[in-house]
This record gives structure tokens, sequence and C-alpha cells, in this order.
């Protein structure tokens, strides 16, 4: 256990010091005040450590409850009671997401309660959907074209406020709770399946239940009007800088804590009901491991919520100061790529991609697909906000352009990028990305929700597409290496022999 915690240590600490490195400069050439930046240094570390501490802690213990519980339930007989069990999980681990937090906070006239709650009946129901498709052998290709058509048709009957809310609010669901339980519940729920599509079924859950949220929050849009407005002083927090973490701290624990109950009560009920589930030895790694869980998730959210989400907003604001949109750009290319390589969600996704496929899809080609999904991402956001593009052509576009791709990759392909799509998008994309946005958003005195909002949904998109394109790649390479050795056997064949 110590040798994995020393491995995702220096493989965390390698990923932030580019990030790190590149934000202190940046923020030292545009003149920003050195407290912020020694702050965001200091959160950095914190960072690392929150980081490890939660993959960690997640692995001994809301992976094996994921797993567990999916291969139980796929084995009772009774239907309803499955589809019932998924629902209560996915709104369970959905309402607890610290990343719907910080989207539900920032949205004036909707109750944080009711965005909440509707996010995840959204996640609820599309759970029950891909447990549907798990069991009776659905077409996952099918149901995702369904469904857009649907998103994108009830898209012309809502103010263009609430728009990239309903699409963002998808991309917060899927973060550091929910991926590690729903992509081992996927593992579960496939476990008694033998035949050729049960590896491809593995995958696609995360994706389907980052639908949801769309649809739900899009009715949720027929009874809330558009008029938003958006308060930058959470941005600013003039207490000194010790004040700052250790305040965070308290309320993080308290944040991360009363959420963390939810999936205690499930695992408890879950061991009353099938006994003999869980060892004594498991169940004390669990309970470890849910500690630890709880611990490396709080640090993480005091290294973002204490520096990150100013640092990001202030660097906005200054760069828009040099009037140079190239530059801007360029470093959003830069760090679109860099805090993809970061995300703890994408971490646990690659790592599981790699072990269920036995490593012919490797977590390393894996990350660079996805850290380039996550450049063109922030490239499509700066110049939607720089020339008032609208983000449904932006989206519609890109969607329709990942259908056409599903039909030339390979089906688990498919199915992976839509999981990697809801994973890219965690708690760095919104406590620094967006917040990069919001301060250029600002600057430049345009619409923050039409303008800024948004910048999730297609940093959940893009991966989409690069993951697909990667699955074609593959599947060329995979078809010229068997045609390569096809040829060296007839060469190689001593045809004399059979004279």
């Amino acid at each position: 256990m110590i040798e994995n915690f020393k491995t995702s240590l220096k493989e965390t600490t390698i990923s932030v010091i580019p990030i790190c490195i590149l934000v202190t400069i940046t923020s030292i050439l545009l003149g920003i005040d050195y407290n912020t930046i020694i702050s965001f240094i200091i959160s950095s570390f914190l960072l690392i450590l929150g980081i490890t501490t939660f993959t960690f802690g997640s692995n001994i213990s809301m992976m094996i409850i994921g797993e567990k519980i999916g291969n139980k339930i796929i084995k009772n007989k009774n239907i309803s009671l499955i589809l019932i069990s998924v629902l209560i999980i996915g709104f369970t681990i959905t309402i607890v997401e610290p990343d719907l937090k910080i989207l539900a906070t920032q949205l004036t006239n909707i109750p944080d309660i009711v965005l909440i709650s509707t996010v995840g009946l959204g996640v609820g129901l599309f759970l029950m959907l891909a447990t549907i498709k798990i069991l009776f052998k659905l077409n996952l290709k099918t149901i995702i074209i369904i469904n857009y058509i649907i998103i994108f048709t009830a898209c012309i009957f809502l103010p263009n406020e609430f728009i990239p809310i309903a699409f963002d609010s998808s991309g917060v669901t899927t973060g550091l709770i929910s991926v590690p339980f729903i992509l081992t519940l996927g593992i579960g729920l496939t476990s008694s399946r033998t035949d050729k599509d049960t590896k491809s079924d593995t995958f696609g859950l995360i994706g389907l239940c980052s639908i949801g949220p769309i649809i739900t929050v899009l009715l949720l849009g027929l009874l809330y009007d558009g008029n938003q407005t958006y308060d930058t002083n959470i941005f600013t927090n003039n207490l000194p800088l010790i004040n700052q973490y250790i305040n965070n701290f308290i309320k993080s624990i308290q944040d991360v804590l009363i959420p963390m109950i939810p999936i205690v009560l499930v695992f408890i009920i879950f061991k009353l009901v099938s006994k003999n589930s869980f060892t004594k030895k498991e169940t004390k790694k669990i309970i470890l491991g849910l500690i630890i869980t709880l611990l490396g998730l709080a640090i993480f959210l005091v290294s973002v919520n204490v520096s990150f989400m100013k640092t990001g907003y202030l660097i906005g604001e200054k760069f828009t100061e040099l009037n140079n949109e190239s530059l801007t750009i360029l470093f959003g290319i830069i760090i679109g790529f860099l805090i993809i390589l970061v995300e703890p969600a994408v971490k646990i996704l690659n790592e599981q991609i790699e072990e269920i496929t036995n490593g012919s899809i490797s977590k390393n080609i894996m990350q660079i697909s996805l850290s380039v999904g996550g450049s063109i991402a922030v490239i499509l956001s700066l110049l939607r906000l720089f020339y008032n593009i609208s983000i449904l052509y932006i989206l519609l576009f890109g969607y329709l352009l990942v259908i056409i791709l599903s039909f030339l990759t390979p089906k688990v392909f498919t199915a992976i990028a839509f999981d990697s799509g809801g994973s890219a998008t965690g708690s760095l994309t919104t406590t620094f990305l967006l917040p990069f946005i919001i301060g250029i958003c600002t600057a430049l005195e345009k619409n923050i929700f039409t303008d800024a909002f948004g910048l999730i949904a297609i940093m959940g998109m893009t991966p989409l597409i690069t993951i697909q394109i990667l699955g074609i790649i593959f599947q060329f390479k995979t078809k010229q290496k068997i045609y390569k050795n096809i040829d060296e056997t007839i060469i190689d064949y001593d045809w004399r022999k059979s004279i």
C-alpha cells in the first residue's frame, strides 16, 4: 500500500509541477500581486498531496464498494429492484459532488437545493437507462443519438442564458466521487457476462449519466427565467493567508463530511442486506479508505478554493489588458493540456481502462488524447468569447462530428470516449479554467452566462472527438499489423517441405 502511495505521489507531482511553473511565471509577468502568487505555490503543493491521498483512498474504498454493489445487484433477478437501487445510488453520489455545489452557488435565481436535486435526478434516471442497456444489450450509439436529438430540439424553446448552464451541469456531475463509483459499478454489472460485447458495455455509464442532467436542467429552465446576475466578489478574499487556509480547511471538511454520509450509508445498508459480501479485512480496508478519501478531498478543495479560482480569474483579466488574443489563446492551449493531466477522475478512469483492456489501450496514450481535447476546448471557448459565436453552433457541430465518428471507430472506443468526456470536466476545470474565462469575459464587459459558461460543456465534448479518432488510428494499426504478420508468414513458409 505504501509503495502504491509513493508511486501515485510521484506521478501526481510530475503532472502538477508544469502547471505550477507556468502559472507562477505567467502571474509574475502579468504583474499579479505576490500574495496571490505565494498562495498559488502553497496551494499547488497541497493539490499534489490532496490528489494523491484522494486517489489512494478511492482505490481501496469506493472502487471496491462500486464493483461489489454492481456485482450483487446484477445477480438479483428482480429488475424493478435493480433499477430502483441504481436510481438511488445515482442520485446519492451526484448530490455529494463538490463541483456541482460550486456551480450551484454561482447561480442567483435558482435555489442550490433545487438545481442539485434536479441534476441528481437526471444522473439517477440515466444510470437506470445505462443499467437497462447492459441488461438488454441495447446499442449505446442509438441511445446517445436519440437523446441528443431531444436535447437540441429542447434548446429551441429555452432562453439563451439557460442553455450553457444545462450543458455545464452535465460536466460537473461526473467528478471526484461519482467517476470511481459509477465506473466500478459498470464493471460489477457486466461481471456475469461473457459475450463479445462485455468489455465495451463495461464503459459508457459515465457518458450516459452526463446526458441525464442536461435534459432535467433544460426542463427546469421552463420554470425559471434566464435573467441571472453574477457576483465576481467570490474571487476576492482579503483575510490573512493563514486564516484563509484554516477557514477553508474547516469548511472543506464539513463540505466533504456531510456528502460522504450517504455513501457510507449505502455501504452499511448493502453490507447488512447482502451478508458475506465483504470480508472483515475488506471492511477494515474500505473504512480506512473512506477516511483517507475524505481527507484527500478536503485538502484538494482547500488548494483550489483558496487560490486557484482567484488566480485563474486575475490571469484572465490581465491577459485582456494586453489586448493580444493570440497570446491569450496560446496560454489557453498550454493550460488546457496541462490541467487534464492533473484531474484525479481522469487518472482513475485511465488506470481502469488500461487494466480492463489488459494494456492494449495504455493510460499514457489516453492521457495525451484527453489533454489534446482539453486544449481544443479552451481554444473554442476563447474564440466564441472573442468573436461572439453561439455555443449552440459549437455543440451542434461538435456532437454531429461525434456521431459521425461513432460509425467509424470500434464500439469500445465510443463507450470509452463518452466516459472520458465526463471525467475530463473536473474540479480544476471548474475552479481555474472557468474563472480564467470569466475574468476575460468580465474585462470585455460581456454576458458571463452566455459567453463564459459553456466552457465545461465544450470541455466534456472535445474528448469524445479525440478519443474516437484515437480509436480509428488504433483500428487501422491493428489491421496493418495483422496484414504484416500474414505477409511474413507467407514469406517465411518453406514451400519445398510440402512438395
